[in-house]
């Protein structure tokens, strides 16, 4: 019975860790991404096209 939980946990551990490591390497790919709202628009041609 112990070596059932040791395995139980040990697959936690590992889905634990891989989630962090793509965490990890989302936040390093996107940190440059824009945050919040979309960028204003200062033509008069992109206001038709927002609504």
């Amino acid at each position: 019975m112990k070596g059932f939980f040791k395995f139980i946990v040990s697959l936690f551990a590992l889905f634990g860790a891989a989630v962090g490591a793509l965490a990890i390497f989302d936040k390093v790919k996107n940190k440059n991404r824009i945050k919040g709202d979309y960028l204003e628009c200062e033509t008069i041609d992109c206001e038709n096209e927002i609504e």
